[in-house]
């Protein structure tokens, strides 16, 4: 998890057409993406049902990301 949420604080340039969505990321990658947290959760679960995605929501537009993740 503490490698998924490095990524995402980083703000890949990938995660920008994921702009106000809500994202399931596995080993740095999106696998899932939508309107709702809990159908994300549910998409993510139905393509990896062993895995155990990271959600966030991608802000609309440039937001500080404030972690403790170094």
């Amino acid at each position: 998890m503490k490698e998924e949420l490095k990524w995402f604080a980083s703000f890949p340039e990938g995660l920008k057409k994921f702009r106000g969505k809500h994202v399931a990321i596995l080993k740095n990658k999106i696998i899932a993406s939508g309107d709702n947290a809990i159908e994300v959760l549910e998409k993510a679960r139905r393509s990896y049902p062993k895995a155990k995605p990271v959600l966030a929501f991608v802000p609309k537009e440039e937001t500080l990301i404030l972690s403790d993740v170094v």
